[in-house]
């Protein structure tokens, strides 16, 4: 149980003036191949958390916070997953650092991309670190 990683996907957002940080992600049967990236999973939970954010539009405008690392993807471990994150979640919504937040995360996670689209070329996603 302890090698079980989780790919978690991120949205740093603000929606009616306060920041949100909605979460989504799956369990990963097999740590990532870093040279490959997140592949296919990566894309899946990236697509399920874009639904969620566009959810949430109903109930107001919402716009990125942080830029290019407005959505992100993460291979973490299930403990610090379980232990860390929601910490992490708390403070970078009531503080909004956002370089802070890259620096705890970099410290817990196994991998860190950022997510953007480029047309014809699809779903990228980028190292943090």
């Amino acid at each position: 149980m302890e090698d079980t990683s989780y790919l978690v996907c991120i949205g740093l957002i603000e929606q009616e003036g306060k920041r949100h940080m909605p979460l989504g992600g799956k369990s990963l049967n097999k740590p990532l191949n870093s040279q490959y990236g997140p592949g296919e999973n990566g894309k899946e939970a990236s697509l399920e958390l874009l639904l969620r954010v566009m959810e949430r539009s109903e109930k107001g405008l919402i716009k990125q916070v942080a830029g290019k690392e407005s959505f992100l993807l993460l291979e973490i471990p299930l403990q610090a997953m379980q232990e860390e994150l929601p910490k992490i979640k708390v403070e970078w919504i009531a503080k909004g650092n956002h370089k802070e937040l890259i620096s705890n995360l970099n410290s817990l996670c196994k991998s860190l991309w950022s997510i953007s689209f480029r047309k014809h070329e699809g779903v990228q996603f980028t190292r943090c670190f």
